[in-house]
């Protein structure tokens, strides 16, 4: 295949994900790592078709828009139960009112433990 080819794919792949031609909000203070103009603009075309992955939602981290799922394989044997971190006291709050804020945002799920 041409470097032509591979572009042409390309662009149309892009032009699939969606809205690529509107700016960014901070676009000005973004940094690729890229110095060739033609391989930023793509970058920053990429940036844009996902951009609502990485909208700022409030206190959450951003979603993702994958189906991600997490699962330890443990083979045959039964998962264990660990103790849990230790942290003081006073960050109790902290850590429940995070963790709330979390799974309302379904950014997590309740676990029916070990």
């Amino acid at each position: 295949m041409s470097g032509a080819t591979d572009r042409d794919k390309l662009d149309e792949w892009l032009r699939e994900l969606g809205d690529t031609e509107t700016p960014l909000d901070n676009e000005g203070e973004v940094r690729v790592g890229e110095e060739e103009p033609e391989a930023r603009a793509m970058v920053i075309r990429l940036l844009r078709a996902y951009r609502d992955v990485s909208k700022d939602k409030g206190d959450c981290p951003p979603m993702t828009a994958l189906n991600v799922q997490h699962h330890i394989d443990t083979g045959k044997a039964a998962p264990i139960m660990m103790k849990r971190r230790r942290h003081e006291q006073m960050e109790d709050a902290t850590i429940e009112s995070n963790v709330s804020k979390m799974l309302g945002a379904d950014v997590i799920e309740e676990g029916n433990g070990a």
